[in-house]
C-alpha cells in the first residue's frame, strides 16, 4: 500500500507540532521558581529644616546644634545685676543650652553700669567692617534707638524665628521693635518714690509743689539726663509737649518756683537717695521705680506712682548687632532671654527664695499667665511692684524721644538754675 505524500502545508504543521511538543515537555520538567518576598527597600530619615536669620542658610536640627559646638561661645553685654551675673545669670544660661541643645558652652558676659562705652564700640566696628565685640547688647533703651538709626542691628528678632520660639508666647508689648529688638524689661522706668507714711497722698509730679514736701524732696542733679527725665514727667503731668519750647518753658518755672522750694537734696548718687528714704527724711524722690520693690521687701514703706498721664520709660532692650562673631547662640540667648526660665529662676530655688536677689533678677512677667510661677511670697504684693496685669503698661509707659531729651538736657538744665536762682 503507498504512502500519500505529504502537502507542504502538512510538512509545516508537523514540523509545529514537534516543536511544540518539546517545548511543552521541557517546561513541565522544568522546576518551578517559588515566590520570593520582595527586598525591603531603605528610606532615608528626613530630618525637618528651619531658615535661621543672619547666617541665611536652612538647617537641620543637628545642624544647628553642630553650628553651636563650632561657635562655643557667646558674648553679652549687659549690666551688673547686683552681683549676680557669675552666680545666676551665667550659670542659668550655660545650663539652658545644655537642657536643650545637650551643647557646653562659654559665656563671656560683659557687665557695665556705662552704656554709653558698649554702643560706641559696636558702632565703630560696624562702621569699620569688623566683627561686633558683643554678640549681644541688652542695656538702655536710647542706646537700641541710636544703633537702628545707624543701621547697626540685624533684623533678627521676630515671631516665626526657629531659634526664638519663646517670642510666640510674649505680651506684645514687648514685641513692638521687631525684628530689631526686644523689650526685656517691664519696670525700669524714670519714676517717682514716695514714702507711703508720710506723701501717700501724692498723685503725680505736679504733688511735689505741695508745701507739706517741704525739705522732704528729692530730685536728680540738674544737668543730668536723669534730672531731664524729671522735667519730662513733669510736663506729661501739666499736659504740656515737652517738645515745644514755649511749654517747657513754663513746666522748668513752675519746678524752679514751686518744687525746688521742696527740694532737700539734688543728687544722682543711689546710694545717697537710699540713705535718705531709710531714715525717713525724703519723702518723695524722682528716680527710677525698680528701688521700690528693693527698699519695700527690707520693710521701709516705699512705694512707686504710677501717674496717670504716663511716665518716662527708659526699659531694658536687646538687639544683636550687625557683624556678630556667634550668631546661632546670639539668637538662643534672646530666645533664653525672653523665657520664664531665666526670669522665675527655674530651677534655681535659692534665688526664688531670697527676696533681695528675686527682686533684683525678676523684670519681666512675660505674660500674664506666667503669674502662677511666681514665688508665694511676692504673689500678694506683686501688682503693687510690677505692672499687672501687663496691659497695664499701654496706660502707664511713655516711650519719649530720647535723643531729642538728650539733646535739650543741657539747655533746661540752665534754664532752671536760672529760674531757681542756682547760678
Amino acid at each position: 500500500m503507498g504512502y500519500k505524500a505529504l502537502t507542504k502545508l502538512e510538512s509545516i504543521l508537523s514540523i509545529l507540532a514537534v516543536i511544540l511538543l518539546v517545548v511543552a515537555v521541557a517546561g513541565w520538567m522544568r522546576p518551578v521558581p517559588q515566590p520570593t518576598q520582595p527586598t525591603p527597600t531603605t528610606t532615608a530619615k528626613v530630618e525637618k529644616m528651619y531658615y535661621i536669620p543672619i547666617l541665611n542658610e536652612w538647617m537641620t536640627e543637628s545642624e544647628i546644634k553642630e553650628e553651636i559646638q563650632k561657635e562655643g561661645t557667646v558674648i553679652i553685654a549687659d549690666w551688673t545685676y547686683g552681683g549676680l551675673v557669675e552666680t545666676y545669670h551665667v550659670p542659668a544660661f550655660k545650663k539652658y543650652i545644655k537642657d536643650y541643645w545637650g551643647v557646653d558652652i562659654d559665656v563671656k558676659w560683659v557687665g557695665t553700669q556705662e552704656p554709653e562705652v558698649i554702643v560706641s564700640s559696636v558702632l565703630q566696628a560696624v562702621k569699620a567692617g569688623q566683627p561686633a565685640p558683643y554678640d549681644v547688647v541688652a542695656i538702655e533703651a536710647p542706646y537700641f534707638f541710636r544703633a537702628k538709626k545707624a543701621n547697626a542691628i540685624e533684623a533678627a528678632i521676630y515671631i516665626g524665628n526657629p531659634l526664638m520660639k519663646n517670642l510666640s508666647y510674649v505680651h506684645p508689648f514687648f514685641l513692638q521693635f521687631q525684628p530689631y529688638a526686644v523689650v526685656f524689661q517691664a519696670i525700669d522706668t524714670a519714676g517717682m518714690l514716695v514714702n507711703t507714711e508720710k506723701a501717700g497722698w501724692i498723685k503725680d509730679y505736679t504733688d511735689l509743689a505741695d508745701p507739706r514736701l517741704k525739705g522732704h524732696v528729692i530730685l536728680p542733679t540738674p544737668g543730668t539726663v536723669h534730672f531731664a527725665n524729671f522735667l519730662v514727667n513733669l510736663a506729661l503731668a501739666m499736659g504740656k509737649d515737652y517738645k515745644n519750647p514755649q511749654d517747657m518753658e513754663e513746666v522748668i518755672k513752675f519746678a524752679a518756683e514751686k518744687i525746688h522750694p521742696n527740694v532737700l537734696r539734688y543728687t544722682v548718687s543711689e546710694a545717697e537717695i537710699i540713705e535718705y528714704l531709710e531714715r525717713g527724711e525724703a519723702w518723695a524722690v524722682a528716680w527710677w521705680w525698680y528701688l521700690a520693690p528693693v527698699e519695700a521687701v527690707k520693710g521701709y514703706p516705699i512705694s512707686r506712682v504710677a501717674q496717670p498721664q504716663g511716665n518716662v520709660f527708659i526699659p531694658g532692650i536687646a538687639w544683636i548687632p550687625k557683624g556678630v562673631q556667634h550668631p546661632v547662640l546670639a539668637q538662643l540667648f534672646i530666645n533664653f532671654l525672653m523665657s520664664p526660665d531665666f526670669w522665675f529662676a527655674i530651677g534655681f530655688p535659692q534665688y526664688r527664695e531670697s527676696k533681695e536677689d528675686f527682686l533684683m533678677l525678676h523684670q519681666n512677667l512675660l505674660n500674664d499667665s506666667n503669674f502662677d510661677l511666681l514665688p508665694d511670697w511676692i504673689k500678694s504684693i506683686y501688682s503693687q511692684i510690677y505692672p499687672y496685669p501687663l496691659d497695664k503698661m499701654y496706660e502707664w509707659y511713655v516711650f519719649p524721644d530720647y535723643e531729642y531729651i538728650e539733646e535739650h538736657t543741657e539747655e533746661w538744665s540752665n534754664l532752671y538754675n536760672q529760674y531757681a536762682g542756682l547760678t
